[in-house]
């Protein structure tokens, strides 16, 4: 368009990231990311030299405030008539997804689109460049970043403040000025530096490009696939799109990804029901769980030659197991410790159990026996069998990590966007499977001590 000529220098500088830019901005009923509505939206997209103009009032179906209707000008009246979000999501999201979204301060406008497009059933993510970050980087000089003192300090014409496309042609104005100031290369590599989500290589084939382009930056669970459709990994995303973009930009690329033709992906409610779906994921395609990055410790009991029960402290490995784990520990001292506290609650013999200190001479008797609180009967078969009972009842009970939880849960996740909600089942610091086994995975601890400080409202204790 004629009145965006003297934008070309910028277009000419974007054309070099190979991928559209939308410069956008949005104005909404309140900061609050699951509360508030957008009311506004002002897209410039640059592809291919071209400069192409879109914006919207939008209907947020929720009371502008008084504060945002004196800050922005929109009032009640003025988007009473105007469509909700959900009637232009079909023609904003292709000038967006596949682009690179610039905004000031973009993780606010990021995570509006974001919450906006899901409330409407589509998935959005993009690569993102805030402004805010690129003024700070290429103008340290200066103490204040915000768009009104960019606007002064670099002299830049402008409408009606605190509306859409006003202050996107203000954006488009300090990237012009910083451009031309700064030198289109070191420009670009500031810009390039600062993108978060990042940008993907421009060596990936262009079909999985555009499946990743469309992944959400939300829960889930992401299966990377050859060109044959063999999966090599199913891993667990809190931020699906953000995080596959990084792996792809890591030094050290997995081999999963470097081969990959395409993707999978499997939504999630959070955390736990991401990884209980990873579980059967990996059971579907025949995935074998990686090492521990990290080596957690639960206990076994196995019967020696004389059937007695003795604890073993093993390694907790990733993946499915047959059996409810007995205890978690964040190492063997821990396991040590805990074993020996549960022995004495329960009344058990720490020798028959095996659990003496390992400095504890050989023929010298126990020090339960020793201080009178045992007459040696525990080694009869019929102590033993008495023991082995003790032990098969209370083994469950031995705590979880270091939050001493060894009892069953229920966890509930819930999408605040949605409503949708999953409640699943956890013991002994693994997830409890469809088909009756139990999944440990390195990243459930975390999980599970961030669920317990939530309170009842997300977790009831069954046993």
């Amino acid at each position: 368009m004629a009145e965006d000529s003297h934008l070309q220098p910028l277009a000419a500088a974007f054309a070099r990231f190979g991928l559209p830019v939308a410069v956008l901005d949005l104005e909404s009923t309140g900061g609050h990311f699951h509360q508030g509505r957008i009311t506004e939206i002002a897209v410039l997209r640059f592809e291919n030299g071209q400069v192409s103009r879109h914006e919207w009032l939008v209907n947020p179906q929720q009371p502008i405030p008084a504060f945002i209707r004196e800050l922005t000008g929109i009032s009640d009246d003025m988007v009473a008539d105007a469509p909700p979000f959900a009637r232009i999501a079909p023609e904003l999201l292709p000038l967006l997804r596949g682009a690179l979204v610039v905004a000031h301060n973009s993780r606010f406008d990021y995570t509006f689109l974001r919450h906006e497009f899901q409330r409407a059933g589509l998935e959005f993510a993009a690569p993102a460049l805030c402004t805010v970050q690129l003024s700070r980087r290429l103008y340290p000089q200066f103490h204040k970043h915000n768009l009104d003192s960019i606007i002064e300090r670099c002299g830049i014409p402008t409408g009606t403040r605190h509306r859409a496309m006003a202050d996107v042609e203000a954006l488009c104005g300090f990237l012009m000025h910083s451009l031309q100031e700064k030198g289109a290369e070191a420009w670009e590599n500031q810009c390039r530096a600062l993108m978060n989500p990042k940008m993907l290589p421009a060596r990936l084939p262009e079909p999985l490009a555009q499946q990743l382009y469309a992944l959400p930056d939300s829960w889930g669970v992401l299966v990377w696939l050859d060109a044959a459709g063999q999966a090599r990994a199913v891993e667990a995303c809190e931020r699906a799109y953000s995080e596959a973009a990084a792996l792809l930009h890591a030094k050290k690329v997995p081999y999963y990804a470097q081969s990959a033709a395409a993707v999978r992906f499997l939504p999630a409610l959070g955390g736990l029901h991401a990884l209980w779906l990873k579980a059967q994921a990996m059971q579907e395609y025949r995935i074998l769980p990686s090492e521990n990055q990290r080596t957690f410790c639960t206990v076994q009991f196995v019967p020696e030659e004389h059937g007695a029960l003795q604890a073993r402290i093993v390694p907790l490995t990733n993946g499915s197991h047959a059996r409810r784990p007995c205890g978690l520990f964040l190492h063997k001292q821990a396991a040590k410790r805990a074993l020996a506290e549960w022995a004495q609650t329960h009344s058990l013999c720490p020798d028959t159990l095996n659990i003496l200190p390992t400095n504890h001479a050989k023929g010298v008797p126990c020090p339960v026996q020793a201080v009178g609180r045992c007459d040696g009967a525990c080694r009869s078969a019929e102590g033993i069998e008495r023991q082995n009972q003790t032990i098969r009842r209370f083994a469950e009970r031995l705590p979880v990590a270091d939050w001493g939880r060894a009892t069953e849960l229920e966890i509930t996740e819930t999408d605040p966007l949605s409503g949708q909600s999953i409640t699943l089942r956890c013991a002994g610091g693994a997830l409890a499977l469809p088909d009756g086994r139990w999944y440990f995975d390195e990243l459930l601890p975390k999980i599970l001590k961030a669920k317990l400080k939530q309170g009842r409202e997300a977790v009831r204790v069954i046993d």
